[in-house]
C-alpha cells in the first residue's frame, strides 16, 4: 500500500462522487456500503468493492468516511475487529457533525493508534473533482499533509484550518445559518412576488443585482464585532424594525404563513428594549452569543 490508497465508507450521493474523483486521479480506491447495491453503480475495475468494512478498512492507509452523522460512524467502527484495522492510519471524517463530537471522535481515533482528520464539504456532489469544490480540515496536520494526493483529487479549495479537530465543523456550522436563512429568505421573497402578482424572474434579477449589497453588510458586520463598536453610518437597528413590521404587513395582507419574519421581527424587537436602536443590526451579536455586555 501507498499513501494514495484510500477507501471510501459510504456510498450516498458525496460518498459517491468522493470515489469517482479519486478513481480518475488514479488513485488506489476502495469502497464499502452498508447496502452493496450502490456500489454496482461503479463500473467493474474501476475501484475495488469490499465485502465487509473490515476488508474495506484494510485495504487502505486512508480511510475517508462520508455517511449520515458521527453517531452512525460510531456505530460502524467502535468495533474491535475494526478498530485494529484503523491503528496506524489515516481516519478522515467527512460526515456531518458538530465541534464537539468531532473533538470526541479525534480522541477516540487517538486512543486506538489512529491518525485524525476532521473534514466539511461545503458544496454539493456535482462540484467534487472541480474548482468550485471546497472543503475545510481541522485536526492532525501532518496526517493533512499526507492525503495530498487525496486532497487535490477533490479539486477546488481545501482549507487546513488548525490542529483543534472541531474547527472544521465549527466554520461549516457558521455559515449554514446564512445559507438557510438566504434560502428561506428567498422562498419567502417568491410568496410575496406571487401573492402580488410580480413575475419572479424580476424577482431573480433584483436579488441577483444586490449581492455586492449583501457582501458589504458581511465585511461591516464582522468589523463592527470585532472593534465591538456597533455605530453605523448606513443603518440602525430601528430602521430595520420599521422594515420588518411593513414585511410582516405586506403577509398579513397576501395572507402569507409570516413566521420566518416574524422571527427576525422578534430579535429586532428585543434590541429595540435592550436600547440599541440608534446603533446597527450587527449589535444583536450579543443576543445570539447571549451577551449583555
Amino acid at each position: 500500500m501507498t499513501k494514495e490508497s484510500v477507501t471510501i465508507i459510504g456510498l450516498g450521493l458525496m460518498g459517491s462522487a468522493l470515489a469517482r474523483v479519486l478513481s480518475a486521479a488514479q488513485l488506489q480506491v476502495t469502497v464499502w456500503n452498508r447496502n452493496p447495491a450502490k456500489a454496482k453503480l461503479f463500473e467493474p475495475g474501476t475501484v475495488q468493492v469490499a465485502d465487509t468494512l473490515v476488508e474495506a478498512v484494510s485495504a487502505s492507509d486512508i480511510v475517508v468516511v462520508c455517511i449520515r452523522d458521527y453517531e452512525a460512524t460510531a456505530e460502524l467502527f467502535q468495533d474491535a475487529a475494526v478498530e485494529n484495522q484503523l491503528a496506524g492510519k489515516i481516519f478522515a471524517q467527512l460526515s456531518t457533525g458538530t465541534p464537539a463530537k468531532a473533538r470526541v471522535a479525534a480522541e477516540w481515533a487517538k486512543s486506538i493508534g489512529a491518525t485524525y482528520l476532521d473534514g466539511e464539504i461545503m458544496c454539493f456532489p456535482d462540484a467534487v473533482g472541480t474548482d468550485s469544490c471546497a472543503i475545510l480540515y481541522s485536526g492532525d496536520r501532518d496526517g493533512f499533509e499526507t492525503c495530498d494526493a487525496m486532497v487535490r483529487a477533490f479539486g477546488g479549495t481545501a482549507q487546513m484550518l488548525g490542529t483543534d479537530p472541531g474547527m472544521a465543523a465549527a466554520l461549516s456550522n457558521a455559515v449554514l445559518p446564512i445559507y438557510f436563512s438566504y434560502t428561506f429568505g428567498v422562498l419567502n421573497g417568491a410568496a410575496i412576488c406571487d401573492a402580488e402578482n410580480v413575475p419572479l424572474p424580476l424577482f431573480q434579477q433584483l436579488t441577483e443585482s444586490l449581492m455586492p449589497v449583501f457582501g458589504g453588510v458581511l465585511e461591516r458586520a464582522v468589523q463592527m464585532i470585532s472593534a465591538d463598536n456597533y455605530a453605523s453610518e448606513h443603518s440602525t437597528l430601528e430602521t430595520s424594525a420599521g422594515a420588518l413590521a411593513q414585511v410582516v404587513a405586506v403577509g398579513k395582507d397576501a395572507g402569507l404563513d409570516g413566521r420566518f419574519v416574524e422571527c427576525m421581527q422578534t430579535y429586532a424587537a428585543e434590541g429595540l428594549e435592550a436600547g440599541f436602536g440608534s446603533v446597527g443590526n450587527a449589535v444583536l451579536f450579543k443576543n445570539f452569543r447571549n451577551s449583555d455586555g
